[in-house]
């Protein structure tokens, strides 16, 4: 059962959130409030009506169904949101089939190290561990890949914790702020040192993990480098 008019633009970044628990849910309302195209599906038809304002489409359908996910347009989708995390099989189950769509960012909520790592196998991108990241964050970091974890400060700006990107090893701080002029580098962890404020001589290595703030658009840019 769908409900809300289908309202999809192409000109929006398109979201698809599976399993609308208190994390799903969260998420799908976040991605609402920040312009995203939502589409909200959920086993529940009650777990619908609840999101059905702050979705573009809502749906109640089986998340591990590749048809009917199919047939409520989730394989145009730019992101996917497992937020189905206590049945197990069927998260993992949903996460191997938007892939097979051709979903090209995948995040997944996990209970377990087990249950995230076997994510992971089957193709996510991402896995969420509630207890470290709630939904709203996991809303405003949807565009910014390859981070580890992260804290919005505003609806477009956050601190993100990252791997230093290949293209950044051996660039100096100062270098990487110049040419990223909204976002900057707090601190760089190497190895069990940690080093915060660093002076614009620091050069980055490999295996270097940085904290960034800035807008959420150009520590995206700077992670994709």
């Amino acid at each position: 059962m769908k409900r809300g008019a289908d309202r999809h633009s192409s000109a929006r970044t398109r979201v698809a959130v599976i399993g609308l628990g208190r994390f799903g849910s969260s998420v799908a309302r976040v991605c609402h409030e920040l312009g995203y195209d939502v589409t909200a599906i959920d086993i529940s038809e009650a777990r619908v009506a609840e999101v059905v304002d702050y979705a573009t489409l809502a749906a109640q359908a089986d998340g591990s169904n590749e048809e009917a996910l199919r047939s409520l347009g989730v394989d145009r989708s730019d992101v996917g949101v497992v937020g189905q995390g206590q049945n197990i099989e069927a998260s993992i189950s949903c996460a191997l089939i938007l892939k097979r769509l051709g979903v090209p960012w995948v995040i997944a909520k996990a209970e377990t190290e087990i249950h995230g790592e076997i994510l992971v196998k089957v193709g996510a991108d991402r896995v969420i561990f509630p207890e470290q990241e709630t939904g709203v964050q996991v809303a405003h970091s949807l565009e910014i890949r390859h981070l580890v974890a992260y804290m919005n400060l505003t609806t477009t700006s956050g601190v993100a914790r990252m791997l230093v990107p290949a293209s950044a090893v051996q660039q100096t701080v100062g270098q990487i702020d110049r040419s990223q002029p909204d976002s900057c580098i707090l601190l760089i962890q190497r190895g069990n040192l940690l080093l915060p404020r660093p002076i614009p001589d620091t050069a980055l290595q490999d295996g270097d993990f940085i904290l960034v703030a800035g807008l959420d658009a150009a520590i995206d840019a700077f992670a994709d480098n």
